[in-house]
């Protein structure tokens, strides 16, 4: 497999640093991680190696994350660097997919909404909107789990003032407009999204699948608590017929 670094631009000229994996598929996929994550995290590095040979994989560092400039808009604009993957992957000609984890699901299902060029979606572990007191801040689940998240290597963002509420969030209306074969995966010991976010997903969107995996942890976790039916499941859908 060839890895090598990338750079390209979204929409707004903002520049978008990647590192892509080629083994000469004739499909890609777009992996975007969530917030306080960074596109060599090695959950994604895992994952990028377990999809060799189902598609070309493109792991991307959102806006003041990792190496890519700027800072985070909470969702606001990410989604076009989302898009924009997906151009540089040679979409709407060649079959691209793109799979969010966390906030980044939720700028993967932003970008498909908007008209990104994607043939699949993937929302791991993704936000509806931004009320997360469901599970948060204090819950059995968070402080059991606790250790792994201290474990976990992490690289501080950049980010912009956190916006007001109604500012914040998708709506049924938006995600009907995501036309795609779609895939919502929950993790049933997800410590932070709980499953109203996924089951919001599911039927919103017209052509979703939900996949709940039992004792799966948040997002780009499941490649620590349950790598081996997570992939399978990943490998399947994105397997075009």
């Amino acid at each position: 497999m060839r890895r090598d670094p990338v750079q390209f631009a979204d929409a707004s000229g903002t520049p978008v640093v990647g590192t892509l994996r080629e083994t000469g598929c004739r499909a890609a996929v777009v992996l975007t991680h969530g917030i306080v994550g960074y596109r060599g995290m090695p959950e994604l590095e895992a994952l990028a190696g377990a999809l060799e040979g189902t598609r070309d994989v493109l792991s991307i560092d959102v806006r003041g994350h990792g190496d890519s400039p700027g800072r985070f808009t909470w969702g606001r604009d990410e989604w076009m660097q989302v898009e924009a993957a997906a151009r540089y992957l040679g979409a709407p000609a060649r079959p691209v997919a793109a799979v969010g984890f966390s906030f980044g699901g939720y700028h993967t299902a932003k970008a498909a909404l908007s008209g990104a060029p994607l043939d699949r979606v993937v929302l791991v572990g993704a936000p509806f909107d931004f009320r997360l007191y469901d599970r948060m801040p204090l819950n059995r689940a968070l402080w059991r789990h606790l250790p792994l998240m201290i474990r976990r290597r992490r690289r501080l963002p950049r980010v912009e003032r956190l916006p007001r509420m109604r500012e914040r969030g998708l709506s049924a209306r938006d995600l009907s407009r995501i036309t795609v074969p779609t895939l919502v995966v929950h993790g049933a010991d997800d410590w932070l999204v709980s499953r109203r976010h996924a089951e919001a997903f599911a039927a919103a969107i017209p052509r979703a699948t939900f996949l709940e995996i039992e004792r799966g942890l948040h997002a780009e976790y499941l490649m620590q608590s349950s790598p081996g039916a997570f992939v399978a499941a990943l490998r399947e859908f994105l397997t075009l017929p």
